[in-house]
């Protein structure tokens, strides 16, 4: 079995839940909060052919779900152990690029009839969850989005030709030679510094996907441009920081309100709880989390802490000060290229958002 640092974290997660057998929530900077955990009665795992729960109790039973069949125990300690071997592989493979093997790892895994590193999964929920919430004393269900930081940062929001924002030309019509130099570039940053020495500017028209402005809007009918004067400054290069951006797009003239930094910090965290548990450009959002339990993060040191939704606050604040702009590949999804239309000149944009680490 060969996987990324990605998918086999969430195996790393499976071993270490059922190891530990607590879930610490943790505050805005990931740090575990030792009086905030869940205590981990089952991980639920849906595979090809069946489903199966994996039961923490003196030991882990492998259960099938529909048969209720137990098809093997392991005593506690030795997730433990795979689940250092695990880390310690991970740690050694930390700058891979792509797919590669752990062949002990994967053995065990095996045994305990996984039989593939990702859980079927139709939503953003990588791994399923029964736990005791010692804060509502009760047991509860819940799916959770695991992110890594053991490889290179991972996205929040991913960019397609779906995500293209369409921008109108505007101040100087560019001659083919003034066009050539500007494509020329390689750097968004000197683009902008050419197209403004020119005398020109753009502003946001559309975006090219009616899904997408239709999901945005739900958060505030404003967001559209809000989301596109952030790709606008962040193209001419002053910040790429989803915090900081938002503090600079405050400042223009985009939405007037009694506080625009008050305002647009809470709109731009509802926006990225929305895409972090369920919001997608392509698909109409309903307002509906599909990652029902929130977020697990594995960190650097193989720590497994969580952001839950009831404790919203911190997971927000989470995704705000530790997200980015990015920029994608511009031939693949299609923008960064003037083009005319009606007489007149446009350039679409793109970005995705990635987690700082």
């Amino acid at each position: 079995m060969t996987g990324n640092i990605g998918e086999w974290s969430e195996l790393y997660t499976l071993f270490k839940l059922l190891a530990d057998g607590k879930l610490y929530a943790a505050d805005a900077d990931t740090n575990k909060i030792p009086e905030i955990y869940y205590d981990v009665l089952k991980v639920i795992r849906a595979q090809k052919s069946d489903k199966l729960e994996y039961c923490r109790e003196s030991e882990v039973k492998v259960v099938k779900a529909e048969t209720r069949e137990v098809i093997c125990s392991v005593p506690i300690d030795i997730f433990v152990k795979q689940t250092d071997i695990l880390l310690s592989g991970l740690k050694k493979k930390k700058e891979a690029k792509g797919a590669f093997e752990l062949p002990e790892v994967w053995s065990f895994a095996e045994s305990i009839n996984c039989k593939t590193l990702k859980a079927k999964s139709q939503d953003k929920a990588d791994i399923v969850l029964m736990v005791h919430d010692i804060m509502c004393g009760r047991d509860d269900t819940f799916g959770f989005s695991i992110k890594s930081q053991l490889g290179s940062p991972s996205t929040l929001f991913n960019a397609s030709r779906a995500t293209n924002f369409i921008f109108k030309l505007n101040g100087h019509m560019m001659t083919e030679r003034e066009k050539s130099i500007f494509h020329e570039y390689k750097f968004f940053k000197d683009k902008f510094d050419y197209l403004k020495s020119l005398g020109g500017s753009i502003k946001f028209i559309n975006t090219e996907n009616e899904i997408l402005n239709f999901n945005l809007k739900m958060v505030m009918p404003e967001m559209p441009n809000v989301f596109a004067e952030m790709m606008r400054v962040y193209f001419e290069g002053k910040s790429s920081s989803i915090s900081e951006l938002t503090d600079i797009v405050a400042e223009s003239d985009v939405v007037h309100t009694l506080d625009n930094k008050v305002f647009l910090r809470h709109k731009v965290k509802e926006l990225l709880t929305n895409i972090a548990l369920g919001m997608v450009p392509n698909t109409l959002w309903t307002g509906d989390y599909e990652a029902t339990g929130g977020y697990i993060i594995v960190k650097e040191d193989g720590d497994v802490v969580c952001y839950h939704i009831y404790n919203h606050n911190a997971f927000k604040n989470y995704l705000y000060a530790n997200t980015r702009f990015d920029t994608p590949s511009k031939s693949k999804h299609g923008f960064g290229t003037i083009y005319e239309k009606n007489g007149e000149q446009y350039l679409k944009l793109n970005v995705q958002i990635r987690f700082l680490k």
